[in-house]
């Protein structure tokens, strides 16, 4: 790939997020700053990308709030509009429930959040939890696995159970007009489960068979190696998908011991998105989800900040020939953290020189990047999956690192697509790439599972089910010297740990010197 085609990808998501923030913001969209971009390609419009709207913005009140969250008057139209789609309400167990109306999709999604996730596990309990919720998935005393497929397939829809390091997710997925069939059988699945030994058989199956390959596959073995390391002593230590021994360790009788003593009403909330009335919903839920019990269980606080250690640790892995794969890990700036966006958008900067410069210039990588998470304890890696040149990578790195430190970043202008190596400071750049965080923001909210996936995480991470509401307008907010501020903090001044994993040969001009630090100057 040519640098023509690196640059064209920085700013090519311009035009429609520009519009859309300056939409936002409540003022006549104004092009970006830098030159034209290229044509977008096919994005959904942008009225699409937004909250549904309902008849009046108001506060909300209720559960799943709390204090400190912007008045009517300090929030952008987009906010006002999003907050005017919520509303919220408590089962009379204490299960409270956010509700995202959304009227321009038949599609509902409704998602069952268990807090605690990795946080509530040990290791030899690692993957129980999931294991659970995915055998209580096939049936209940009322409906065999057999029905509930038999169901969704008649319907098109979906269940499904997901693991992380702060919480479970339950769903369900389905058109409207199959709500009133549905609802029944996935609550059955949660307040009645079969526990068929049968079925708690093929579950672990498959998760046994999940971990070998991923034990298989280099890429997967690097982030499990590098997970290890990292989180070794932090409460993210067991995996939510369980390890080699916790799953061999797995019996049905535990599962059934989990549930028994577990599945709390003090654990739960409930996200549901889609064309919902909330008081018909609550109604609904009450019904079918009202007799889970409050067993008083509780939820682990504050998840306590990650730190990276240092360090290079190697791993032989003989089936990668010839190929290594290297990534670092790093402490991040959690979501609720005002260094959050500004890194965020640091990160974007630093991935589009490290593909300027790793690939298109050296061709030492198939595809490198910089990134950082959304969890409560936040994280971020720098990545070089797949390099024939394992012993110079690094000071690759280093190169794209060195002009990042010193506020360089790939131009987004079209007409320097012929240099070598275009650049662009960091001030000139920032509308830019700005715009581009914004639209890819947007695009991963055009389905409600997805919008739900976001408000779980703001209940998770925050404490309230509005906080990504002010994403839009923390990203706009960002500035040059809040970008340079963050990334000095979390890159060029702390530690970073690193793994590099592949054959013999390409671990053995891998020096662990090398790996002490971004250089920075």
């Amino acid at each position: 790939m040519k640098p023509t085609m690196n640059t064209l990808r920085s700013c090519a998501a311009v035009v429609l997020a520009a519009v859309l923030m300056g939409s936002c913001a409540g003022t006549p969209a104004a092009p970006p700053a830098a030159p034209p971009a290229a044509p977008l390609a096919a994005v959904a419009p942008a009225q699409a990308l937004a909250p549904a709207p309902t008849q009046t913005a108001g506060t909300l009140q209720g559960p799943l709030v709390s204090a400190g969250f912007p008045g009517l008057e300090a929030l952008s139209p987009f906010a006002r509009q999003g907050l005017a789609s919520l509303s919220t309400f408590q089962l009379s167990n204490g299960i409270p429930v956010v509700v995202r109306g959304n009227d321009a999709s038949p599609v509902r999604h409704i998602q069952l959040v268990l807090r605690g996730g990795s946080r509530v596990a040990t290791q030899a309990t690692a993957g129980h939890e999931l294991l659970a919720m995915r055998t209580m998935l096939r049936g209940s005393s009322k409906f065999s696995y057999v029905a509930i497929q038999a169901l969704l397939d008649e319907t098109s829809a979906g269940m499904g159970a997901s693991g992380n390091l702060e919480y479970t997710s339950y769903t369900l997925t389905g058109l409207d007009r199959y709500y009133d069939k549905l609802l029944p059988v996935w609550a059955s699945t949660l307040t009645s489960p079969l526990f068929n030994q049968e079925d708690f058989d093929q579950v672990l199956s498959e998760a046994k068979l999940a971990y070998q390959n991923k034990e298989k596959d280099p890429w997967a073995r690097t982030g499990r190696q590098m997970n290890a390391v990292f989180f070794a002593g932090h409460p993210y230590e067991a995996s939510p998908d369980g390890t080699k021994e916790s799953l061999a360790a797995a019996k049905l009788d535990a599962v059934k011991a989990w549930y028994a003593a577990g599945f709390s009403a003090d654990r739960i909330f409930i996200v549901a998105s889609g064309d919902f009335d909330p008081v018909a919903l609550k109604k609904d839920l009450e019904a079918n989800l009202g007799s889970i019990p409050d067993r008083h269980v509780g939820y682990p606080g504050a998840t306590p900040a990650l730190v990276a250690k240092g360090g290079l640790l190697k791993v032989e892995h003989p089936q990668s020939k010839g190929i290594a794969y290297v990534r670092g890990d790093f402490a991040a700036p959690s979501p609720s953290s005002p260094e959050f966006m500004p890194m965020n958008i640091g990160m974007k900067m630093f991935s589009d020189l490290l593909f300027n410069v790793v690939r298109d210039k050296y061709g030492a990588v198939y595809t490198p990047g910089a990134y950082i998470r959304n969890q409560a304890a936040n994280y971020g890696s720098i990545t070089i999956y797949k390099t024939n040149k394992s012993g110079k990578v690094k000071v690759y790195i280093d190169e794209a690192s060195k002009e990042f430190a010193a506020g360089k970043v790939l131009s987004v202008d079209p007409g320097s697509s012929k240099d070598e190596t275009p650049r662009m400071s960091i001030e000139d750049a920032l509308p830019v790439y700005k715009a581009q965080y914004t639209n890819d923001y947007f695009e991963k909210l055009q389905t409600n599972s997805a919008a739900a996936d976001l408000i779980a995480q703001s209940v998770i991470n925050t404490g309230d089910c509005r906080s990504w509401l002010l994403d839009q307008q923390r990203i706009n907010e960002a500035t040059a010297e809040q970008v340079k501020a963050a990334a000095k903090k979390y890159l060029f001044d702390a530690k970073i740990t690193w793994v590099a994993l592949g054959s013999a040969d390409t671990l053995v001009p891998v020096v662990a010197a090398d790996y002490e630090g971004l250089a920075s100057r």
